[in-house]
């Protein structure tokens, strides 16, 4: 008799599709690897029961979160990845851990995060990192400092944040002092003041803000910052670009590395001090402490940037860092450029609506709408020029100018 031919299932035939797509599938195109990222969200959604859903908010994301944070502060991830990685059993992943973990312990917490593929499983009580737990321990990354972050403030605040809206009677939050934060707060402070007064909370954000600035399109790939080179009085020692808010430099690096023959001292990155000790910078970029609610020391700068800083503030506090800047620029000349989130009329993304509602939780601030831009732009003394918008379709740069 002739052997059956075995048809492949449907799921078989899904399965294998999915399997064939990779991250380097795409070649460096973001735009597509995050349009494809979406439609891999919303097939979850589509095929996950509503019991399912739920099993994955409430039950797997904490516990989930609780390894990746224990093997954190055991040392585990950092020094895994010091040795260069590779397979390890059980045994050998525990002599990495400081203080030393059980090993019946240890081998639980991976048995779950095998399970969620964030470390790979060859065997029994045998595994190797993914890409993602490697990222962990390269400090470079500042993937471990997102996660830090996230222990040290999102997590808190999110889940304090349903007792909150109650207890203010369900008022969008736009008090920046007293807020969902402060409460959760063991010493009543806002976000940025605990930063301020704790090392490691103030090292674990800036890393965090550093990993997801780098993971987007650099600002000057967005705006023709050639525009700006028209008609700039470089040769009269006038500032070209101030970073406002600039954390370590990445963006204001960006114009440099764009426009290497700038002269020394047209670029300026502006911070609280604490940053500014820590940022490393070229030497032609001049790092300069200041505090935003403060008037602005640099005037008639050809542009001033800020890159999600106003998203930070509701709308009094991001009204009069507007007018400090407002006040130092020459008119007919300056230009504003603000590098933020525009929330779309409808269709925002995960990336987008998430971090409106973390603004809430953290700062009782808020992504603002087109309409929400104008604004406040308006009511702060600015004319908006153009929409810029960002190919990854996560921020724009707004252009504007003293009205």
């Amino acid at each position: 008799m002739p052997s059956q031919i075995e048809v492949p299932s449907p799921a078989s035939k899904i399965i294998a599709g999915l399997d064939a797509i990779q991250y380097e599938t795409f070649n460096g195109n973001e735009v597509e690897r995050l349009q494809v990222r979406a439609a891999a969200r919303l097939l979850l959604s589509r095929l996950e029961t509503p019991h399912e859903r739920t099993w994955g908010f409430c039950f797997e994301h904490p516990v989930v979160y609780a390894a990746l944070q224990t093997g954190i502060d055991v040392g585990l991830w950092k020094a895994w990845t010091d040795i260069g990685g590779g397979e390890k059993s059980i045994d050998e992943l525990v002599k990495l851990t400081t203080p030393t973990v059980d090993t019946n312990l240890l081998r639980r917490l991976f048995r779950l995060l095998a399970a969620f593929y964030v470390v790979e499983e060859t065997g029994e009580d045998t595994f190797k990192p993914t890409p993602f737990s490697y990222a962990i321990g390269d400090e470079s990354t500042k993937i471990r400092a997102s996660l830090q972050a996230g222990t040290n403030h999102y997590i808190s605040t999110g889940l304090n944040l349903p007792s909150y809206l109650s207890k203010i009677s369900y008022k969008e939050p736009t008090d920046a002092n007293k807020s969902n934060y402060s409460e959760t707060d063991p010493d009543g402070l806002a976000f940025f003041a605990r930063c301020q007064k704790n090392p490691n909370f103030y090292e674990a954000f800036t890393g965090h803000m550093e990993a997801w600035t780098a993971g987007k399109t650099p600002w000057t790939k967005v705006y023709d910052t050639n525009k700006l080179l028209d008609g700039a009085k470089l040769d009269e020692g006038s500032p070209f670009v101030v970073d406002v808010g600039g954390n370590t430099g990445i963006d204001i690096s960006h114009v440099l590395a764009k426009h290497p023959d700038l002269p020394a001292g047209s670029l300026v990155l502006q911070d609280l001090p604490e940053i500014i000790a820590n940022a490393k910078v070229d030497p032609k970029i001049t790092a300069m402490a200041h505090d935003f609610f403060l008037p602005q020391p640099v005037k008639g700068s050809r542009a001033y940037f800020m890159h999600a800083v106003l998203h930070n503030w509701p709308y009094d506090k991001a009204k009069q860092l507007l007018e400090n800047t407002r006040d130092a620029m020459k008119k007919g000349y300056s230009k504003l450029l603000v590098c933020d989130i525009v929330l779309p009329p409808t269709g925002a993304s995960i990336s987008q609506s998430t971090m409106d509602v973390e603004m809430m939780a953290i700062m009782s601030a808020s992504e603002r709408t087109e309409n929400a831009w104008r604004k406040l732009l308006t009511d702060s003394g600015f004319k908006i020029s153009s929409f810029w918008p960002d190919p990854q379709q996560y921020e724009m740069i707004i252009e504007a100018e003293v009205a």
